[in-house]
């Protein structure tokens, strides 16, 4: 279960999300709204990228997730993609997911798994070698859902997973 209480987050005199309260349970949660609405800071807040101007509560399975950093709510198991996806062109497609197993507590061997296990999920497992700058955008895209799901992630945060691509694409 996530439970956030009183979280509200401001720019300079713009209040982003303004006393936000929510206890989420079920296991596929949607949040929409229009542009500006405050979605991408609600993720952000969530994952430790931007800090509440005040919060009592941001929680999951019991865990106060205020007090981690990013990377330790990362070590944790939240896992979030971006608007703008963070594939690096120089690195293949699996060592673009290999950065994140690398962080984890995996031993080796389960390391390799989870990103063959990721890269099926994608259906990159056959394109593993290709370098990110070779990709078109919906391979970029599939690559960095790999990254999101790679390791044995508690909570997955997409953020406009579908953006910048086709409705084919999307529904692929």
């Amino acid at each position: 279960m996530i439970c956030i209480e009183n979280l509200t987050v401001q720019f300079g005199g713009v209040k982003a999300l303004n006393d936000v309260r929510v206890e989420l349970r079920a296991p596929i949660v949607g949040v929409i709204g229009p542009n500006g609405a405050g979605k991408t800071t609600l993720l952000n807040a969530f994952s430790g990228f931007v800090k509440p101007s005040a919060a009592s509560r941001i929680s999951a399975e019991g865990i106060n997730l205020l007090t981690l950093t990013p990377a330790a709510r990362a070590r944790w198991g939240v896992r979030r993609s971006f608007q703008a996806e963070q594939v690096v062109d120089e690195l293949t497609v699996a060592e673009n997911v290999q950065v994140v197993l690398d962080s984890s507590d995996l031993s080796r061997a389960e390391r390799r798994a989870a990103l063959q296990r990721a890269l099926r999920f994608v259906g990159m497992h056959d394109q593993s070698v290709r370098k990110g700058s070779s990709l078109n955008s919906f391979e970029r895209r599939r690559v960095e859902l790999a990254r999101t799901v790679a390791g044995r992630p508690r909570i997955v945060l997409l953020d406009e997973p579908g953006g910048g691509l086709s409705g084919l694409e999307v529904d692929t």
